[in-house]
């Protein structure tokens, strides 16, 4: 393993970004190396390691998956396990297990995930699948990503072996496979090993705020560390991994999404196949990368919104496939600290007018020694606003609007905030000038559809 190669690029990437804490790890032929770097959480400065425990957002879809297609007929309509779930256009009995995983149901996203009011009872998922009454499928020909069809799988899961959705995957997938401290029950994470979610700008930990609703568990819950992932990924199910790696459906998003098939997205990566999923919920980011053919997979874990966890993953693979450098290396290499990072700190220091002129100095540069781009700010935003703590980041959105009139992300941002704290006249005023600024932005076309 050449993973001198990669260690230094990675803690030059932490050291010159907005990062809390990282977790890396690279299986080849059973052969694990892994590091953490940073920290579990801003405040204690306790270090990341191996065993830090992190949120994994959607990469938990991969293990409920392998037991979906271990346990259940994936082409029975889901209502054999589900009969408090209908549709408003009667269309429930199309929606069937391999629909599911794949994104291929029609059934649409969820829109408010609740993180602030979590719904912690065993019968959270029946409530969810109660609460679909209203839907209807939309294009069934075409992927659609959609959070909610994996509650229902969850739930289905959960039914078929008659126990809690939690449980059932406890014992179907992450007990077989010796993961005893993963959990997607965030109440069974040990405290010593767990990672606390960082948001806004300067990084913060966001109170008691947490991505967690056990509504959203199979979607977005488990909890896990390098060491457990890597026991997974080392020795797979090979007979569930078959099934799940045909490809369904096209999506057309290289590298690694250029399919979906069954809980895993299929790509390539410098001429080798790949099975990969990423995570992102508010505070914590994640991506797991398989290379099949080559026994080989990788693993980036973080707890901020800051990292590009799929740049780090491609670093790993050239690494670990090649050993020279490819386009993962050149991305961490030549990546640019967002200016956000800067322009949110004097902010928090010294105040307003001193973070503007920050940011007129350090936008003039040539060649530019930040990344200008609006990406930066939003990373800071989006994630304390979808946990409702709007007052973590006012000061910031305030700024980003004064400096970025035109910036139809800044205003959608606003817009979003403004409708969290119950002022529709000011969310609908912001959410108008995003469209304006941006005839295609989605996002705040949504925002205004709600008010």
């Amino acid at each position: 393993m050449q993973e001198d190669a990669l260690w230094p690029l990675v803690e030059g990437f932490v050291a010159s970004h907005d990062v809390a804490g990282l977790a890396v790890a690279v299986v080849r032929d059973g052969e694990v190396v892994s590091r953490g770097f940073g920290v579990r959480d801003v405040d204690t400065r306790t270090p990341v390691t191996p065993e830090t425990m992190f949120h994994l957002a959607s990469v938990s879809k991969p293990f409920v998956a392998t037991a979906i297609v271990r346990k259940l007929d994936l082409d029975a309509p889901i209502t054999e396990w589900l009969p408090e779930f209908t549709l408003a256009d009667g269309r429930e009995q199309e929606v069937t297990a391999r629909r599911l995983l794949s994104h291929t149901s029609g059934l649409p996203d969820v829109s408010e995930y609740g993180w602030h009011d979590p719904q912690l009872g065993d019968d959270a998922l029946s409530q969810f699948a109660r609460s679909l009454s209203s839907w209807s499928l939309q294009d069934t020909s075409a992927f659609a990503y959609s959070n909610a069809g994996y509650e229902l799988l969850g739930l289905a899961l959960s039914r078929a072996m008659g126990t809690t959705f939690e449980d059932a995957v406890r014992r179907e997938v992450l007990a077989p496979a010796a993961m005893r401290n993963s959990t997607f029950l965030r109440a069974n994470v040990p405290a010593e090993l767990a990672a606390k979610p960082h948001v806004g700008m300067p990084l913060a930990v966001p109170g008691d705020a947490y991505p967690y609703t056990r509504r959203h568990a199979p979607s977005s819950t488990l909890h896990s560390n390098l060491v457990e992932l890597c026991r997974w990924i080392a020795a797979p199910d090979a007979a569930a991994l078959d099934v799940m790696s045909q490809p369904v459906v096209q999506v057309g998003r290289p590298p690694w999404e250029e399919a979906m098939g069954l809980g895993w997205a299929l790509g390539s990566y410098r001429g080798f196949r790949t099975l990969s999923h990423s995570g992102l919920d508010p505070g914590f980011g994640a991506r797991i990368v398989l290379v099949p053919e080559q026994r080989t997979g990788v693993v980036v874990l973080a707890n901020s919104n800051t990292v590009p966890a799929s740049s780090i993953a491609k670093a790993a693979l050239d690494v670990a496939l090649v050993g020279d450098p490819g386009e993962g290396v050149a991305e961490l290499r030549t990546s640019l600290r967002p200016i956000a990072g800067p322009v949110a700190e004097t902010l928090a220091t010294s105040g307003l007018a001193a973070a503007k002129a920050a940011y007129d100095r350090l936008s003039a540069v040539e060649p530019p020694g930040f990344d200008l781009d609006d990406e930066g700010f939003e990373d800071a935003v989006w994630g304390a606003i979808e946990l409702h703590r709007t007052d973590l980041v006012w000061p910031l959105l305030r700024l980003w609007t004064d400096l970025r009139p035109d910036s139809s992300a800044a205003w959608t941002m606003t817009g979003w905030a403004h409708e969290l704290d119950g002022h529709a006249d000011l969310a609908r005023t912001a959410a108008q000038r995003a469209l304006t600024l941006d005839p295609e932005n989605d996002e705040a076309a949504q925002i205004i559809s709600r008010l």
